[in-house]
């Protein structure tokens, strides 16, 4: 049930801050790219949903991949209503989808802690990936401007300081035994102190577009969230708050 929140986590904030790049900027075959990513995560929750007996969440995850298709498909057309339609409702069924895995993996006391748990965890790491993977591209489309990566790096800030405030909330809520486990402490460095320390160090890089520069601290950034969110998730099942 974790393995398949995070896979899902992932994948929604990848696809759910793709406007952020903008298609014009990153060209189709980013996006592309970045979809077919996403698909291969969720086709990853579908198999651990499946292990955990929860076919109810297995159908769910399948209908994103069929979006996904249908939104692929229309690439072709992107001023038209049939890829505008099939975006919006992928995003739409990623943010619900992602909802429902967390409600199912953690049991909060309430479906607000399960809305806020999974929006905050979708954007952190959506974010952060995100501005990782338009980094490496940056290699392959030479020139590209530097707008889309400040964007990004500026909404890894605002996704960090709402994880930290759905956080501290939850922690007012959640056994406070939890609060002095050593595995919290490890979230709380990696996961939320981490991306704020490394933010000054990102932001430096892109204000003088030295794309490489920031693609290898957005590479610790990412290691960073990654931890702190595996370990957010498995700590958040057991207080059942998003800690």
């Amino acid at each position: 049930m974790l393995l398949a929140l995070f896979l899902i986590d992932l994948a929604a904030g990848l696809v759910v801050f793709l406007p952020l790049v903008g298609r014009r900027n990153a060209g189709v075959k980013f996006y592309r790219m970045v979809l077919v990513i996403g698909g291969a995560l969720v086709a990853g929750a579908v198999i651990a949903h499946l292990f955990a007996h929860r076919r109810e969440l297995a159908m769910y995850d399948a209908s994103l991949l069929v979006l996904t298709a249908w939104t692929l498909l229309a690439m072709r057309y992107p001023k038209r209503l049939i890829f505008r339609a099939g975006a919006l409702l992928l995003c739409i069924g990623y943010v619900l989808t992602g909802i429902l895995a967390f409600d199912a993996a953690t049991r909060p006391p309430h479906i607000a802690w399960a809305v806020a748990g999974a929006l905050a965890s979708i954007a952190l790491l959506g974010t952060v990936n995100l501005a990782m993977t338009l980094g490496h591209w940056y290699l392959v489309v030479r020139g590209m401007a530097i707008d889309p990566l400040k964007r990004l790096t500026i909404a890894t800030l605002a996704a960090a300081i709402a994880r930290i405030a759905v956080v501290v909330a939850a922690a007012c809520f959640a056994d406070r035994r939890a609060l002095f486990d050593i595995f919290f402490w490890m979230r709380a460095g990696w996961g939320l102190a981490g991306p704020l320390a490394l933010f000054p160090m990102v932001w430096g890089t892109v204000r003088i577009r030295s794309t490489m520069a920031a693609t290898g601290i957005l590479y610790v950034d990412v290691v960073a969230v990654v931890i702190g969110e595996v370990l957010g998730g498995w700590l958040a099942s057991l207080t059942h708050f998003p800690i």
